[in-house]
């Protein structure tokens, strides 16, 4: 594998210069972890960030009653546990499974800092890719507070597909928890797109039939 090309497919590295992406690859490993694998818990040492190319991992916490909170899912491209390692925090604040078999890009947090020192320019890189990511997660919060489940779900099934991929595979109680409501509202909302031929709903994937009435949908804030 050509781990340059891997380095520059990520989003938060594609302005990064081949000379750039040469030197980060020798801060690199490959990994592979098995589904139902955990990557790292919440209070382990942050020494990586990591690159999904493959597989799915849940970012999720534990609270003090035992009860699971799934915060985000990670899809192949994805790049993650960057925010602790960049902010010097010494520890990762939450957990991460790997839902599926999983192949992994994980970059050295001290190696990467060392390489800054080198390359001075590439802080200015990730500052703007993360300050992007911010805007997203706050668009999320937003999303939560503005828009009705319907529009929810409509609004991250497209933010996970494009015009060539309709088909996307989730578990219905992690998408359920993603999108801040209970499986049985979930449910009632997948029956009712389903029958209005907007998607189709299989055992653990959701195929976008109508686009156009999902964008729509999207749109529409809370009443």
């Amino acid at each position: 594998m050509d781990i340059s090309a891997t380095l520059k497919e990520s989003y938060l590295l594609k302005d990064f210069s081949d000379q750039e992406l040469t030197s980060l690859a020798q801060q690199c490993r490959l990994i592979k972890r098995e589904a139902g694998e955990i990557l790292f818990h919440e209070g382990d040492p942050a020494d990586y960030f990591y690159i999904l190319i493959s597989g799915q991992v849940q970012a999720y916490k534990t609270s003090a009653e035992g009860k699971e909170v799934i915060l985000h899912l990670f899809n192949a491209g994805d790049i993650f546990a960057e925010f602790p390692v960049f902010s010097g925090n010494p520890t990762y604040p939450v957990n991460t499974l790997c839902l599926k078999n999983s192949l992994l890009l994980a970059i050295h947090g001290q190696g990467f800092k060392t390489l800054a020192t080198s390359y001075p320019d590439i802080l200015l890189k990730i500052l703007m890719r993360l300050s992007e990511r911010l805007r997203y997660f706050t668009s999320l919060v937003e999303d939560l507070s503005l828009r009705n489940v319907d529009a929810r779900l409509a609004k991250y099934l497209l933010s996970l597909s494009d015009t060539d991929k309709t088909e996307i595979e989730i578990h219905k109680k992690t998408l359920a928890a993603i999108l801040g409501t209970i499986p049985e509202t979930l449910s009632r909302t997948f029956k009712k797109l389903s029958q209005a031929g907007v998607i189709e709903v299989n055992k653990n994937s959701i195929r976008i039939q109508n686009r156009q009435a999902l964008e729509e949908l999207a749109d529409i804030l809370a009443d």
